[in-house]
């Protein structure tokens, strides 16, 4: 009890040295803060006369506060301003601070909350009232409901970021062809369109969708990435569009932002885009065309303004004409390709990409590993079959158990190897036996698809440009 006693004294002390300090302006800017005020104040001196009102109280009676300061209560109720008198209430009632609802002659609804204030003997000597109009209320309601909804949507982010993080990977440019790949990149991050990145697993398409990224415009909004052959197909459209509260047996009570809201004035990559459903296929492209989505089980169109990335290993080409990939989305996403090639094209950006990964990962592992010599040649004459995702994980492995077998891995890269026989001539070097091994690869998978270098391409697991510029080299 004491203390707060000690509290008021305090303040009260504090209050009478700032009115001396400041004997003009006091009054001046206590009315200034008082008239910021959102709502209504109304004080009233022993239930006889009006003490203060503040700006917005004298706005909303259609009165200026000269008018009102220093009349009689008995005066004010002559205008019929309000349909009660919550002033009178108080002091009829004595003590209570007590809310009310109230209606102004000018049809404002009022929610009031008013105070007595007492002297030492306990006597009530004045009542503060505070007034804030429904409609403010309801403004404020909004307010706060945008607000819960893009907290929401950080956190829905933050939680897709988060399930989707995995260790990046490294930009390396040596080679001719990911100079090349990189300086195209570039410019289109420049370009606010629609961008598909073609090339084989694991050639680092979500590195370059990422380049282009942070050297947009959009670089300081949101990049989220989806990969659309990890989410079930009973999920793409909730995923994609979110959902309401409700909408479906399981749905989270507050809803879900979907991908696209997630994604809002930033950027989405849509990793294989290939692999999503024709039914969604529909859906979105009209996303695409329009910048509109829908909530499952909502009611309105939400506007998004969403640059899209699409990466893909497939051929969609080849699936639009075996009807697996709708014609006029391929369109709408191809409007600006970029083609990665595959690490067997880069020889130069093996050995500087081993170096960064084992980096890498004598940190995570707190070891110390090299490279020999021996083992740079092997890494440099594989044909790596799974880019550079294999080679992040054969470069890991190395670091945890101490051995590096190109060997063993040209053995696992293919069951069929075995079959495939290229004379060795004395003094051939490898990377002369690779390309024998890879034009004789070559010409059995066209046998098998009967000429078809589209089948073969696909055979292959390659872009069909790919497999015309190899063909060209072996003059075929």
């Amino acid at each position: 009890m004491s203390q707060n006693r000690n509290g008021e004294g305090a303040r009260v002390v504090q209050m009478k040295r700032l009115m001396e300090e400041y004997p003009t302006q006091f009054a001046e800017y206590a009315e200034k803060i008082l008239d910021s005020y959102f709502g209504n104040i109304f004080v009233t001196y022993h239930n006889e006369k009006i003490l203060y009102v503040n700006q917005r109280m004298a706005e909303s009676v259609h009165m200026s506060k000269e008018q009102l300061t220093g009349m009689t209560l008995g005066e004010l109720r002559k205008h019929k301003l309000w349909l009660r008198s919550v002033s009178q209430e108080l002091y009829d009632k004595k003590r209570e601070p007590f809310n009310a609802y109230n209606i102004s002659k000018y049809g404002d609804e009022l929610f009031t909350h008013i105070e007595p204030i007492f002297d030492r003997q306990g006597r009530v000597v004045m009542s503060a009232q505070f007034s804030i109009p429904k409609r403010m209320l309801t403004e404020f309601s909004n307010y706060f409901d945008r607000e819960k909804s893009d907290l929401q949507k950080y956190k829905d982010i933050a939680e897709y970021l988060e399930a989707q993080k995995e260790a990046g990977e490294v930009v390396v440019c040596e080679s001719p062809a990911t100079k090349l790949a990189f300086g195209d990149a570039r410019f289109l991050a420049s370009i606010d369109s629609t961008v598909l990145i073609c090339g084989e697993t694991g050639t680092g398409k979500d590195v370059l969708a990422n380049f282009i990224f942070h050297h947009s415009k959009r670089s300081e909004q949101p990049f989220v990435p989806v990969n659309c052959s990890a989410i079930p197909a009973e999920l793409v459209e909730s995923e994609f569009f979110g959902y309401e509260r409700g909408a479906f047996t399981g749905a989270r009570s507050s809803g879900k932002s979907g991908l696209f809201e997630m994604a809002n004035h930033g950027t989405l990559f849509l990793d294989e885009v290939g692999e999503l459903p024709l039914s969604m296929q529909a859906k979105l492209l009209r996303v695409l065309e329009t910048g509109e989505v829908m909530r499952v089980g909502g009611t309105k169109l939400i506007k998004t303004d969403v640059r899209v990335i699409a990466a893909t290993n497939r051929d969609l080409k080849r699936m639009v004409a075996e009807k697996k990939f709708r014609e006029d989305l391929y369109y709408r996403l191809n409007v600006m390709p970029l083609f990665l090639p595959p690490l067997r094209e880069r020889a130069e950006d093996i050995l500087p990409l081993a170096e960064q990964f084992l980096s890498r990962y004598n940190r995570k592992y707190e070891l110390n590993r090299v490279l020999k010599q021996e083992m740079r040649h092997g890494l440099q004459g594989y044909r790596w079959p799974g880019n550079i995702r294999e080679l992040r994980n054969v470069i890991e492995r190395y670091a945890i158990s101490g051995r590096l077998d190109i060997t063993s891995l040209e053995a696992e890269a293919d069951g069929e190897t075995a079959e495939l026989t290229v004379g060795l001539e004395e003094g051939l070097s490898l990377r002369d036996a690779c390309d024998r091994f890879e034009r004789a690869y070559i010409e059995r998978a066209l046998d098998e698809c009967g000429g078809s270098v589209s089948k073969a391409a696909g055979q292959l697991g390659i872009h069909r440009s790919l497999l015309y510029k190899k063909l060209g080299k072996m003059n075929r």
